[in-house]
């Protein structure tokens, strides 16, 4: 049978934890530790794409809980709000990519990076960031054929130009080449 413990049980000493505070100076301690290398510039690019994807996070909730919400309180579906989520998500996820690019949680396998000298592991990192680039350099060129071909269409619903929203494929494909550059730049000049 096991035992159900109190927070106090883990506090050490008996003396109880404040867990907001804690929560508050590690979260501080890691928002802090985000921008150290980056200039002005850097910290205002990543504060502006910051902040269009939690309003584009913020919308998308809002849409599908007041879309919930009337369908099933009210027995009404409001059907250009599934158009607008659909049409912001690239944004979304074009803002999230670069966002874990320029704050480094990229998922990525370090396993086999810690068996190489120093000087191996500083080129494989700028050949990932370089090949990186490169890759999102294709998408962009990919999205910029597909705006020359769709986007002057509109959506069904609400009669917006689909470019305002298929455009994420290629201005978010420049940002994230963007990202890994500045990356790669960090590699170069970074003492080993």
């Amino acid at each position: 049978m096991q035992k159900h413990h109190e927070l106090a049980d883990f506090a050490g000493a008996g003396s109880p934890v404040d867990i907001d505070l804690t929560a508050t100076d590690v979260l501080s301690e890691f928002e802090l530790g985000q921008h150290q290398g980056e200039n002005i510039i850097e910290r205002v690019v990543d504060g502006v794409v910051g902040f269009i994807g939690v309003a584009i996070l913020l919308t998308i909730t809002g849409l599908v809980f007041g879309n919930a919400t009337t369908r099933y309180a009210l027995n009404f579906t409001v059907i250009w709000a599934d158009e607008l989520i659909v049409a912001l998500i690239p944004w979304l996820a074009m803002c999230g990519m670069y966002l874990s690019i320029r704050q480094r949680q990229l998922i990525r396998i370090e396993y086999f990076l810690t068996m190489f000298s120093a000087p191996m592991r500083r080129g494989a990192e700028l050949f990932v960031n370089i090949f990186s680039a490169a890759s999102f350099c294709y998408l962009a060129i990919g999205g910029l054929n597909y705006l020359k071909l769709f986007g002057s269409d509109t959506t069904l619903y609400l009669d917006l130009p689909t470019s305002w929203f298929t455009s994420a494929l290629f201005i978010g494909a420049l940002l994230i080449v963007a990202g890994f550059l500045v990356e790669a730049a960090r590699v170069l000049v970074k003492k080993t």
